[in-house]
């Protein structure tokens, strides 16, 4: 009876959202009557149950089923999920047992990866996905490696730990490795090898196998059981029993305390004691030891007999250490051990000149303690009886320190760890003044339904006239927003972010990266609303105190996001007042209002809340949606065709045409050249001795206009007669413009003169292209007015030429001097954009957009710090291009910091990589060796690579050049400059301007702000500012100094220490205040120090994980790097175990205890 009223109906998906579908627009259903392993769309025929719905009266089925003309009677369910199926491209995000995540989101089970592939977290997959509607979450099948390949006879470069690398290009962990029986990989094996793409640091491939050439190498060993624990070690043996309290605590610098560790002998057989030591880190020692000279069972005599009283001692040893700035040791040697067996307490105090004292120069036969003490006559313990061995710590290296005590009995060794946490006064300075607490929300009542909103006049910082606003609100989509809230899975809403993105593709994925960013600003930015504040008067303005928007908690831009006040009386009709922000100082942030309300305000308390700025988000929507008409040879280029040059030749035209392998064909050109001269200014310096051939410099001359004279008649064609080859080379391609529209990128890594190329390109195109409008762009103010202030220096623009245009909100006193003329023809927009060279942010490019500005206005589009914009934020300003004939240009580093992204989800799939890199890791721009040789290894037609560095000592060039640049690298910087430091008194080694010092510190935080800080590695980078900038002798300016550290917690307690010993002037800031920046010294603080057991090391690293923060961090430094960091965290992450590893072999490590792995580097 019951199923009288139910129904069986063919008809078609209309709607489908997360939870719910509609059939014919009249039929509801949930996703729990869809049979299982469906995964519907809208316009798919369905068959469905249905009933009527007793309470709205509507139709609701209760099983719908997708029409299938190939649905099998045999195994309905399996066919129905294959149809289903969808290609899911993705990275490999975390790992369990039974299976993983792909981009965070998909799962995957093992048993449906290929066979021979055993996943690592960051491997590159594709594989085919369904939604699984009992848990509406994405299921992930045939997985398989995005691309593989094998690679034969290569060498094993390096090995720390269980991880290392092959041809110093490819990564591998034994965790995750195929190995024949009985081999156990060694450095410089020869070895067979199968990769596959992986994001691994600073490595892009991972080995799956290795395989010996020779089967020699069978038999190789590197000597460490990696797989042996420390348990065996310490484990007590021959029925002998011995003190398991080892740790000293924690100690003043300065103090000293003994420990008694006892050896009782439980058995019947009498052992003998005939060795100990101390098989730690060597030079900073700060533990020592003393042995009785027979069977002791008590020490009280023992110590009585000492003839010197070891506090005293202690304190010399401190002394020492701070006289020197350094570390000072205990030597042991065999004059020490008496004929006895006793070690007395007067042993020789040792300050280790090599490391710490100026005066002297760089010894090679410093004395080291010995590492073994022989007992000349061994200690008998009897059955039933005892000794003990007295450990002494004089606390001299701040931070924790571990020491391996070994105890040699003749038949086994018996281990012990020492341990001890050091402290000093500074420290306190700096400790956590309260608990961390996560910041808990304000959540402010929702108001009543009756509402008046009271509006401020908005904040402009000048008169622009009001342009039309052509600019969409691009809504935030409900059911995204709603899919983030409640954690779905994100290709329930947007399935084609599964696939690679392509023109299809494009708009729809962009578009929803955008959102997610958005909503993510928006979630972010509600949880600093704050309920019941006073605000606050100064003069005529209100200013409200919003604690940590120092470091960005909220982030909030003057002038573009708003404020919203309402008043805590709570009745039926709310009042809310709307403020922008007029300056931000500190933690006061100054708010214009309604004047009304500012006059009658009277420090009644408020609700406050922010609301995050979307200009930006839009105009990045808007460029996307006009993506579409850039086409394939813009975004997706794959081969080159070639046009005729931009400049106008005299005389017979070359003739080009399509090539695939990027190689130019021209016919052969005359010897009559076109150059072109400005009076007062030659248009060509003389270019002899910058290594440019006649024939090169013959076929770059011939590209260009004017009167024409033979070759022989002129010498050089530059502005700047300073620049090298490859920069000469990077201008005379920006300005023939033959691979346009196809970006042509200039590559530049650290310190190798991108700025001085971009400039000249300019002023080439400028002059030599009389029609040419110029668009010149960069992310930030800081790069933007860079370009400005150098075009401006050249003095080679007249009046009139160039115009900086600038964002409405942005302070006059954020503008430097020079630049501020340029920029009052940028208040009219109309007006800026007939000036031929207009420099601009690329948010503020989409201004151009609204005043409707014909397309192909621009001739030339200059992106510099092309690596930092977000592919979106990158279409704002070349979306203005022409899209015949423009010529655009990426300038930047894709091996440096690229967009901050914080949105996870938008992140997982890709919003955080610049157009310039993508385009980077397309075919037409890869490095190929063997077709471009003679070209520096890319195709001179899309991109040149500026090797030559100006800026670092060649120590300090060599590592990044090996991990980043192919070892392409050239040092060309001033000598003078960066050997300055080379005889520091402080360098470990003289002549190599490197320190690392290791120091086990303790990672924090307090209050309700996330930021971690180490007070420890804090005073330690106090320690060496004052040592460079404070002594007699100091040669470094505290302008020359510069201090990097990723966390904003950690850059607030450094510059608190530094202003405490007048040192203020010291820049300290994130990697991101520095990229672009270069200074004499960089010391570098790396925080984290969390040694415990994760399973994902990033989450100990957190920002050090970042290949391209420490590519920046490490680059900025011209003639001294010191890195202050606890090696045990350090050594997990690729980039910093290279460091680490190239310290040691340069014999440049101070500090702590190193980690198992690296212990085999020390010398």
């Amino acid at each position: 009876a019951g199923d009288k009223g139910l129904k069986t109906v063919q008809g078609v998906v209309t709607r489908l959202c997360h939870d719910y579908g509609m059939i014919d627009d009249m039929i509801i259903f949930t996703k729990d009557a869809v049979t299982k392993y469906i995964l519907l769309t809208v316009g798919q025929e369905v068959t469905a149950v249905i009933e009527e719905d007793k309470t709205s009266g509507g139709l609701k089925a209760i099983r719908v089923d997708a029409v299938q003309n190939t649905w099998g009677d045999s195994n309905p369910t399996c066919d129905a999920s294959e149809l289903n199926m969808k290609t899911l491209i993705g990275n490999v995000t975390s790992l369990c047992k039974d299976g993983g995540y792909i981009n965070q989101n998909t799962f995957f089970s093992m048993e449906d990866v290929c066979e021979g592939f055993k996943p690592y977290e960051g491997d590159w997959v594709q594989a085919k996905y369904f939604i699984n509607p009992t848990t509406w979450n994405s299921e992930a099948v045939a997985v398989e490696p995005l691309r593989y390949k094998q690679v034969d006879k290569v060498r094993i470069s390096s090995i720390c730990g269980r991880s290392g690398t092959v041809d110093e290009s490819i990564f591998f962990t034994l965790d995750s490795l195929r190995l024949p029986d009985g081999y156990s990989p060694c450095r410089h094996d020869l070895v067979n090898t199968v990769v596959v793409e992986s994001n691994q640091s600073c490595y892009i491939w991972r080995a799956l196998c290795l395989v010996p050439v020779s089967q020699d190498g069978q038999s190789h060993s590197n000597g460490v059981n990696l797989d042996e624990p420390y348990e065996h070690l310490m484990r007590d043996k021959g029925e002998l029993e011995i003190s398991r309290m080892t740790n000293f605590g924690t100690l003043k610098q300065g103090e000293s305390k003994r420990m008694i560790i006892w050896i009782e002998n439980k058995g019947s057989v009498p052992q003998s004691l005939i060795s100990c030591r101390l098989a730690g880190w060597v030079k900073d020692k700060q533990f020592s030891f003393q042995i009785p000279q027979k069977c002791e069972n008590s020490p009280q005599a023992y110590l009585s007999s000492l003839p010197i009283n070891h506090e005293n001692l202690s304190k010399a040893a401190i002394n020492s250490y701070n006289d020197s700035g350094g570390t000072a040791y205990e030597s042991l040697n065999n004059t020490a051990i008496m004929k006895d067996g006793v070690i007395p307490e007067n042993f020789s105090l040792v300050k280790d000149e090599n490391l710490h004292n100026g005066e002297n120069e760089q010894r090679e036969d410093v004395e080291q303690p010995v590492k073994h003490i022989s007992i000349t006559g061994e200690i008998v313990i009897p059955p039933g009886g005892k000794t003990f061995i007295m450990i002494i710590c004089t606390a001299v290296n701040p931070g924790y320190s571990k020491e391996l005590l070994l105890l040699g009995f003749s038949d086994f060794t018996v281990g012990r760890y020492i341990e001890a946490t050091v402290t000093n006064e500074e420290e306190l300075l700096i400790a956590s003044v309260e608990p961390f607490s996560p910041r808990k929300p304000n959540i402010i009542p929702e108001p009543q339904p009756r509402k008046t909103t009271v509006v401020a006049p908005k904040y402009k910082r000048n008169h622009r006239k009001q342009l039309p606003s052509f600019l969409p609100h691009y809504t935030i989509p409900d059911e995204l927003r709603r899919c983030v809230e409640q954690k779905l899975d994100i290709l329930t809403f947007q399935p084609l972010l599964a696939e690679h993105l392509n023109l299809d593709n494009y708009k729809a994925n962009f578009s929803t990266l955008l959102w997610l960013e958005e909503i993510h600003a928006e979630m972010e930015i509600k949880d600093f609303n704050m309920s019941g504040v006073t605000l606050k008067r100064n003069g005529n303005l209100l200013v409200l105190e919003v604690p940590g928007v120092e470091e960005g908690r909220p982030h909030l831009t003057t002038g573009c996001d708003k404020v919203i006040l309402k008043s805590q009386v709570y009745s039926e009709h709310i009042i809310e007042y709307v403020a922008y922000i007029t300056e931000i100082c500190n933690e006061d942030v100054t708010l214009k209002f309604n004047a009304d309300f500012e006059q009658a305000y009277n420090l009644e308390p408020m609700d406050v809340e922010f609301v995050h700025c979307r200009i930006t988000s839009r105009r990045c929507q808007l460029a996307v949606e006009q993506a579409s008409y850039l086409g394939e040879k813009v975004l997706f280029p794959q081969n080159l065709v070639l046009q005729s040059p931009q400049v106008i030749k005299t005389q017979n035209t070359t003739a080009y045409h399509v090539v695939d392998d990027g190689l130019e064909q021209c016919s052969q050109q005359e010897s009559k050249v076109s150059i072109f001269t400005i009076p007062g200014h030659p248009f060509f310096q003389s270019c002899e001795g910058h290594g440019i051939q006649k024939d090169v410099l013959h076929d770059i001359l011939s590209d260009w206009i004017g009167e024409t004279v033979p070759l022989k008649q002129k010498d050089g064609e530059f502005f700047n007669p300073m620049l090298n080859e490859q920069q000469k080379l990077a201008v005379k391609r920006i300005l023939s413009g033959e691979c346009r529209p196809t970006p042509y990128i200039l590559f530049g890594p650290p310190g190798t003169g991108k700025t001085l190329t971009v400039i000249e390109a300019i002023l080439q195109i400028h002059y030599t292209l009389p029609d040419s409008r110029i668009l010149v762009c960069a992310p930030s103010n800081a790069a933007t007015d860079l370009i400005c202030l150098r075009l401006h220096q050249s003095n080679l623009l007249k009046q009139g030429t160039m115009v900086r245009v600038n964002a409405n909100f942005r302070s006059v006193e954020q503008i430097d001097d020079m630049v501020k003329p340029y920029c009052k023809d940028g208040d009219d927009i109309r007006k800026a954009s007939w000036f031929r060279i207009i420099i601009t942010t690329c948010s503020s490019a989409g201004l151009f957009y609204q005043m409707e500005i014909r397309p192909g206005h621009f001739t030339h589009v200059i992106l510099d710090e092309a690596g930092q914009a977000s592919e979106p934020e990158s279409l704002i300003p070349i979306g203005l291009i022409s899209e015949a004939n423009g010529q655009i240009v990426l300038v930047g580093d894709p091996k440096q910091l690229g967009p901050v992204i914080k949105s996870k989800i938008a992140l997982t799939f890709g919003l955080n990589m610049s157009l310039l890199e993508r385009l980077t890791s397309r075919e037409i721009y890869l490095r190929d060796e063997d077709a471009f040789s003679a070209c520096g290894a890319y195709n001179p037609l899309l991109i040149t690579k500026l090797v030559k560095n100006y800026r670092s000592h060649s120590a300090l060039l060599a590592l990044p050049s090996k991990l980043f640049y192919h070892k392409e690298l050239e040092v060309c910087a001033d000598t003078s400059v960066v050997t300055s430091l080379l005889h520091w008194g402080k360098l470990p080694r003289k002549g190599f301007p490197l320190i690392f010092h290791g120091i086990r510190g303790s990672e924090t935080r307090e209050g309700h702000s996330p930021s971690w800080f180490n007070p420890t590695e804090a005073v330690q980078v106090m320690q060496y500012c004052c040592h460079l900038a404070k002594n007699e002798n100091a040669v470094v300016s505290v302008t020359d100094i510069g201090v990097i550290t990723p966390y904003r917690k950690q850059v607030e307690k450094i510059r608190f220490l530094l202003r405490s010993i007048d040192l203020a002037d010291i820049k300290v800031g994130t990697v991101e205040e520095f990229q672009g920046q270069e200074y004499m010294v960089i010391i570098l603080s790396t925080v984290r120090s969390h040694e415990g057991l994760f399973g994902d090391d990033k989450y100990c690293l957190g920002f050090l994980s970042n290949p391209k923060r420490f590519n920046v961090a490490i680059t900025r430094a011209k003639a001294l790097l010191i890195v202050v960091g606890n090696p045990h965290v350090l050594v997990k992450d690729p980039c910093f175990c290279a460091l680490l590893e190239y310290s040691l072999m340069n014999r440049v490590y101070v500090g702590c205890d190193l980690p198992s792995e690296l212990e085999c580097l020390q010398e």
